[in-house]
């Protein structure tokens, strides 16, 4: 039961990040368009100020899968009460530890934002950030529901409800937009629909899941170890924020304003190769934290698991990457227009390295569930201050083009070198069958797709029509690869059996 639900959860995961980016791609133009880029900068400004609080929320959605899914390992379902009551009251203090600071932030709008803000824009700002602010502690609450779902592996219930979301919010935008263009819309729309998840993740908990929440004691050690993993997580949160925005404060100094949109262009469609090729990531603690909690953690066993899930996630991960370069300067030129090249380049030299990081992303699950996230983020946080270094000098003497470099080169010392060491010497992953069985077949399969659709990306000229001939040789080229060498015989059988119900079914 619970392997079928990581499979519909996995393929929900895919279908869902990839119905977000398609909605993006229409629904950010239109709210641009309707609001205006006044308004809309102004919505944007207050979602970004008021996002570093949750920098606060320390988890808490992995802290309550890992531990509940620990419990139910054990079976112990005492102490599965005790900790989801103890977590439910961490969570309301960080909620309200939020709300203190949210409010002090709110007093220095005026004088932050005076310069380049008019009066009434300050006074919309305001508004904005109020709403945007209780919606981040209801998600916050949500989340923790959220976990406890996830712990149960009911990854079905969770992904078709964040599909209905995704659904749901643009049809409310574009039917209420119609009546009245207004960034106060989103917001009122969002804190709806958080409010909605969290009473519904709530219901599901209490009632079909009964994971009710009581508080027998107060476990210190528990707590402790919690501490420490939610420490971890949000270390991770906050170097994942310096990484995604110091490229282009340093192009900004050190550069031009024009560098910067480039770096942003290739940025966006680096946060939909990241979204899609971690989608699944999460899908794997609960199992992982079982094993562990039965005693099957051996370097060989966790080896083995990791294999199947990291193979769909080079997959997806390879085919967006090689994909993009076969068709990326015409997909670029179609969606921005003339003079984005440079995006181009920007985002292959940072996606390269970190496909090699996302081949085996679901051993952040399994870090979470040794309870060894910490030696990762203490990792990342050194590599963020290295990078900014590196990109400093590159972009001394290379200009705009020194930022992903440095980037790349962060990438691989740390991420890639001193992480991949630390799975073998200290885990005991056996990293060469991992990625020998990661990429068998499928590796292949991009390299010889890619080199078919070369011919037509050197003479055919970069146009839309260009997307559609190159784009559709490269899918071809990799559907026949892989069914003739690149997938094993379980995947092929997965890959088939929709056909063979549906040519059964016309038989009968």
């Amino acid at each position: 039961m619970a392997k079928s639900q990581r499979k519909i959860g996995m393929v929900l995961s895919y279908g869902g990040n990839l119905l977000l980016v398609a909605v993006n791609i229409f629904l950010t133009p239109f709210l641009i368009k309707s609001l205006g880029d006044a308004e809309y900068g102004v919505y944007q400004m207050m979602a970004s100020f008021a996002g570093y609080l949750m920098l606060m929320n320390f988890g808490t959605g992995t802290v309550m899968t890992r531990y509940v899914s620990l419990y139910l390992g054990k079976k112990d379902k005492k102490g599965e009460r005790n900790f989801i009551a103890m977590c439910l009251i961490i969570t309301a203090g960080l909620a309200l530890i939020i709300a203190i600071l949210a409010g002090v932030l709110y007093i220095f709008i005026d004088d932050i934002y005076a310069s380049s803000l008019s009066a009434s824009q300050i006074e919309k700002a305001k508004l904005l950030y109020l709403i945007i602010v209780i919606n981040l502690i209801v998600t916050l609450v949500g989340q923790a529901f959220q976990g406890i779902v996830n712990a149960y592996e009911k990854f079905a219930f969770n992904h078709l409800w964040n599909i209905g979301k995704i659904l749901t919010k643009a049809a409310l935008l574009i039917i209420l937009f119609q009546f009245r263009a207004d960034s106060v819309i989103i917001v009122l729309v969002d804190l709806f629909l958080s409010v909605a998840f969290t009473v519904l993740y709530m219901f599901y908990a209490f009632v079909r899941l009964q994971a009710t929440p009581k508080l027998y004691k107060f476990d210190r050690e528990i707590f402790t170890s919690s501490a420490v993993f939610s420490l971890a997580m949000m270390l991770q949160a906050v170097v994942n924020q310096v990484n995604t925005r110091v490229d282009t404060t340093i192009l900004g100094i050190m550069v031009s304003p024009e560098s910067v949109t480039q770096y942003s262009v290739a940025m966006q469609i680096f946060s939909v190769f990241t979204s899609l090729s971690t989608a699944a990531v999460a899908i794997y603690l609960p199992k992982f934290t079982k094993m562990v909690a039965s005693g099957h953690s051996s370097g060989e066993e966790i080896t083995r698991e990791m294999i199947a899930p990291s193979r769909v996630q080079t997959l997806v991960s390879g085919a967006i990457l090689f994909g993009f370069l076969v068709c990326g300067r015409d997909f670029i030129r179609m969606w921005m227009g003339e003079g984005y090249e440079s995006a181009f380049t920007i985002a292959v030299i940072i996606m390269i390295p970190m496909f090699l990081v996302y081949t085996i992303a679901v051993a952040e699950s399994v870090l979470d569930a040794l309870q060894k996230r910490l030696v990762r983020s203490v990792v990342l946080t050194c590599v963020a201050a290295a990078n900014i270094i590196i990109s400093v000098v590159l972009v001394h003497f290379f200009g705009e083009i020194g930022a992903p470099v440095g980037t790349a080169i962060a990438t691989v010392v740390g991420p890639l070198i001193i992480m991949n060491i630390y799975y073998s010497k200290v885990i005991g992953i056996k990293m060469f069958k991992l990625f020998s069985g990661v990429f068998k077949g499928i590796l292949p399969s991009l390299i010889l797709s890619t080199a078919v659709a070369m011919p037509a990306v050197v003479y055919i000229p970069v146009s839309t029509l260009g997307l559609f001939i190159k784009g559709g040789i490269f899918v071809v080229a990799l559907v026949v690869s892989l069914m003739i060498f690149g997938l094993n015989k379980e995947e092929k059988s997965l890959v088939l059996k929709p056909f063979r119900r549906r040519k059964t079914s016309v038989n009968e």
